[in-house]
């Protein structure tokens, strides 16, 4: 039975002339690929409704064990006024779909991290000042992933990647935070988006916590591979 189900539109691709395969991250029935099948005149055919982390709502019957679902009437749930308009939030969104696209597995229920999603993406477009999403929001990813940075002690130094732990001791290995950046993530830590909205960083120690931040999720998903949608970014913000 069909019933009226809302998610997150994590990456698509053509798949004949007027249809396309489709991932969508939703609360209850988590990463489930759809078949969208659609006719020149319908909504489906505008290519807005496809575009990375878009919010919808559809109707489908969902079929467990099954590699390809079937969809209906996909429809915009939460509309967005600019983030897709704006080159610097567009631009993260891309990032973002990419980063999710390639860590969250079929079948993968994560309540906490779609309520991030689904409200994060709203932010985002309400956001007077953007430049900073992108590392609150991956940090915050990390969370609900189960290795969100550890702190023991206020005097930090370092920040370990591989242990996701700040310490006073420079790490043996080579993955690891120092200086402004080491300084700027600790105090990112447990803020609210509001709060890090504002905070000034000089684009070298944003794009150093942004390439330290991807390779922090690397050594944690073993099947996270290369992001291209990196240099993107970086073209924007340089």
């Amino acid at each position: 039975m069909n019933q009226t189900l809302r998610g997150i539109v994590i990456h698509n691709i053509k798949y004949k002339e007027n249809s396309y395969i489709c991932r969508i991250f939703m609360e209850h029935h988590g990463m489930k690929t759809f078949l969208i099948q659609s006719r020149k005149s319908s909504k489906i055919s505008k290519p807005n409704i496809l575009q990375p982390m878009m919010l919808v709502e559809f109707e489908a019957a969902i079929k467990e064990n099954t590699q390809i679902n079937q969809l209906k009437d996909l429809r915009i749930a939460v509309p967005l006024s600019e983030a897709y308009f704006n080159p610097v939030k567009s631009a993260m969104l891309l990032f973002l779909d990419e980063v999710l696209y390639k860590t969250i597995p079929d079948d993968y229920v994560n309540q906490k991290l779609y309520k991030l999603l689904w409200e994060s993406v709203q932010l985002l477009d309400d956001a007077i000042d953007a430049r900073n999403f992108h590392i609150w929001c991956l940090l915050e990813i990390s969370r609900h992933y189960g290795f969100y940075p550890f702190v023991e002690d206020t005097d930090v130094t370092y920040f370990d990647m591989a242990t996701a732990s700040f310490s006073k001791e420079r790490p043996s290995h080579f993955h690891y935070i120092d200086g402004e950046s080491c300084q700027a993530l600790f105090e990112m830590l447990d803020q609210e988006w509001l709060q890090i909205q504002p905070v000034s960083l000089h684009s070298s120690i944003r794009k150093k916590l942004l390439e330290s931040l991807v390779t922090f999720l690397k050594l944690h998903l073993e099947n996270l591979r290369e992001i291209k949608s990196l240099s993107v970014l970086h073209e924007v913000f340089h």
